[in-house]
């Protein structure tokens, strides 16, 4: 049996490991356009010099060797021939194929505003993005990064940890994290980070880049009428994912190509995992991306166990889950926080811990006091139960006598 893997991230190498477990004797190939394996959690720490490209490596020394995994890097697949079973490189290399697995990703996409496109642009999606910023960051003096999502939070601390003197994070959201936090949170961190001199601009957009003479960035224009300066853009906002190489085929996609709960796309004996995917959300009951790297290792593994013979299926599975820390506060998010229901019933606790920190729970519940969703600022020892909660549709009441005394209702909403 010829396995073929695309792609050595996160639900690549799950796959692989798991294949090999499942059957000993197989071929498992992996093709990757990149030429080394690295954690997209730790981009933004390479791109500040805090990381090697060498330390964002998330495997061991010899882990292709100890699975059996004839791993060609620095190949990138052109094309796939799904009735001949062959998948093509770009180097003319034809690679057949019984069960081929397709984890290519996502990459950035710049905002459709005038401007952007050109010199002092760049996106912080792949290695190669995050080592070209660390080329010349250090000679800019006014980063703005558009989007304040995880990738814009991080990178935003992490270029103030390294002492960087005006960086400005905007978010066309009323705060930062908007998919992971609400309102009362999401204040929370705009205020810590502009402690820490993070230049925040909230339910604001940019309208144009402006640029000097020679074609370098020198501003964005704000809808609200600011001009801030920029000799230096990072777009955090817009992601694609890297559907192409079966959308050419006709697989069925939406943003990213859908998947059952076995890992399985539209086409025969053809699977797909992580960020280029859909598949259902147990939290929405809807079919959707779930772009975090533990849900790509689980999909990663059920497709290993599927495409081995195997039988696996996405049991409880959520892409809305969120784990953070910025400036020394941690965050844990579970469930459609972005868009409650006009139903749900909010209540906000809130304590003080033995060193002097705010901590707080918001819990989000249907009519049934059934938690739907949950965000643990501070305090996230019982980040566990409440996801547990959340995906298994388990009543608050099942946890308040889990919860540290001391904590308090503050509101209800």
């Amino acid at each position: 049996m010829n396995y073929v893997i695309i792609g050595n991230s996160a639900a690549g190498t799950a796959a692989a490991e798991t294949i090999r477990q499942q059957d000993p004797a197989g071929a498992v190939i992996m093709l990757s356009k990149d030429t080394s394996f690295y954690s997209r959690c730790q981009l933004h720490l390479v791109a500040t010099g805090q990381r090697s490209a060498q330390e964002a490596n998330f495997l061991p020394d010899g882990w292709a060797e100890r699975h059996g995994v004839d791993l060609r890097l620095g190949r990138t697949v052109t094309g796939i021939d799904a009735e001949r079973r062959l998948v093509q490189c770009d180097n003319g290399e034809l690679v057949a194929y019984d069960r081929l697995l397709l984890t290519t990703g996502s990459r950035s996409t710049l905002p459709p505003i005038p401007g952007m496109e050109g010199e002092g642009i760049y996106g912080l999606r792949n290695l190669d993005d995050a080592e070209q910023l660390r080329q010349v960051f250090r000679d800019k003096q006014h980063i703005v990064i558009i989007g304040a999502g995880l990738v814009g939070c991080e990178l935003a601390e992490a270029l103030k940890e390294v002492g960087h003197p005006s960086v400005s994070l905007l978010e066309m959201a009323p705060h930062p994290l908007p998919l992971q936090l609400e309102e009362v949170t999401g204040t929370r961190l705009r205020e810590l980070m502009q402690q820490h001199g993070v230049a925040m601009y909230c339910g604001d957009g940019v309208t144009a880049v402006e640029r000097n003479a020679d074609g370098t960035p020198a501003a964005v224009l704000l809808k609200s009428g600011l001009r801030l300066p920029a000799d230096l853009i990072v777009a955090a906002a817009g992601v694609r994912a890297n559907t192409e190489l079966l959308t050419s085929l006709g697989a069925e996609c939406n943003r990213g190509i859908v998947i059952d709960e076995g890992c399985r796309t539209s086409l025969p004996d053809i699977f797909a995992a992580g960020d280029v995917t859909e598949c259902r959300d147990v939290t929405l009951d809807r079919v959707m991306s779930s772009a975090i790297w533990p849900a790509a290792r689980k999909q990663g593994r059920v497709a290993g166990i599927n495409m081995a013979g195997g039988l696996a299926s996405l049991q409880e599975h959520t892409g809305l889950r969120a784990s953070v820390s910025l400036f020394g506060a941690s965050m844990v998010s579970v469930g459609a926080v972005f868009s409650p229901d006009p139903t749900w019933q909010k209540k906000v606790y809130d304590h003080t811990d033995s060193r002097g920190r705010l901590c707080g729970k918001v819990c989000y519940t249907d009519n049934d006091s059934v938690l739907k969703a949950a965000i643990l600022w501070g305090d996230i020892s019982q980040a566990g139960l409440y996801g547990e909660a959340v995906v298994n549709r388990r009543r608050l009441g099942d946890l308040a006598s889990s919860m540290v005394p001391g904590y308090r209702l503050q509101a209800v909403a």
